[in-house]
């Protein structure tokens, strides 16, 4: 097996487009329309893999006849920054905008927490009350909860902005002690919901975008036009988190598939060469 990779530097102005009109969130998009401008592209390279195959016969079981069997091409890109379209793209998931009267519950954990001479603390927001969640307490100590206790709101401030900030009293307290608490509380802001499912998102796109190739003998510039009329992304889920996990980055492999075009039945890649750098800063 032989690998073939073009090297691809100061790789510039890539742009994923609609193939056929879609739907990202509140966003109805029409043929041909931008969706994703790769804006802080680190590395690129364009793949295909080669592998010889040979028909033996005759004195010493020679090659007589040889062809080539030629994987996919692979064009993968690099990305520092994700916004929320390529996210989804690269999730391959179906991307929605929170409706009015749905809510959104965001977990909270809090403390711990000192009793005050009322044997109560004030939580940052309104809990979700049963049946729909339920509030834990816990004793605290040795940056763990221990003892499950209970408690009953007893007073609701809110500030100029209408959010609500309970009051908590624990019932059969110890002012010794301190205490956490578990809940969830609603989210009433506009938000994006990545649905992954297990059948995938799975649109299609063209790719266009420019490099820069130096002449050996003049040692001049020029730039290259590349194109891919159809393409998938075909990316796989590798978010690392944690404190001491590298800053994430996004890996898109971009697989071409062949079109039929005006120049060839089945088109994969075009790469024009210009005669000259038509961006280059005057």
């Amino acid at each position: 097996m032989i690998d073939q990779y073009f090297g691809v530097k100061e790789l510039y102005e890539v742009v994923l487009k609609t193939k056929n009109p879609m739907q990202f969130g509140s966003r109805r998009l029409e043929k041909d329309e931008p969706v994703l401008y790769f804006e802080n592209v680190s590395i690129s390279m364009l793949s295909e893999r080669s592998s010889p195959i040979m028909a033996r016969g005759g004195w010493s079981n020679m090659p007589r006849v040889i062809w080539e069997d030629r994987s996919e091409v692979v064009f993968s890109l690099t990305e520092g920054v994700m916004s929320s379209i390529s996210m989804s793209i690269l999730l391959s998931a179906n991307m929605t905008e929170k409706k009015d009267g749905v809510s959104i519950l965001v977990p909270k954990r809090e403390g711990p927490f000192e009793l005050d001479e009322d044997d109560c603390f004030t939580l940052e927001h309104m809990p979700i009350l049963p049946p729909e969640k339920k509030v834990f307490i816990y004793e605290y100590e040795r940056d763990v909860g221990q003892k499950k206790v209970y408690g009953e709101t007893v007073e609701v401030k809110q500030n100029i902005y209408g959010e609500s900030y309970p009051r908590i009293r624990i019932k059969e307290a110890d002012a010794t002690k301190r205490y956490m608490v578990d809940y969830y509380y609603e989210y009433k802001d506009e938000a994006l919901i990545y649905l992954i499912q297990k059948e995938r998102f799975n649109g299609l796109f063209t790719l266009e975008g420019k490099f820069y190739s130096k002449d050996e003998n003049d040692g001049l510039n020029y730039t290259n036009l590349i194109y891919m009329p159809k393409v998938r992304v075909v990316s796989d889920i590798n978010l690392r988190l944690g404190e001491r996990a590298d800053p994430t980055t996004s890996v898109f492999n971009i697989v071409g598939m062949p079109e039929k075009t005006d120049e060839s039945n089945n088109l994969i890649v075009k790469i024009v060469r210009l005669n000259q750098d038509v961006d280059a800063d005057v």
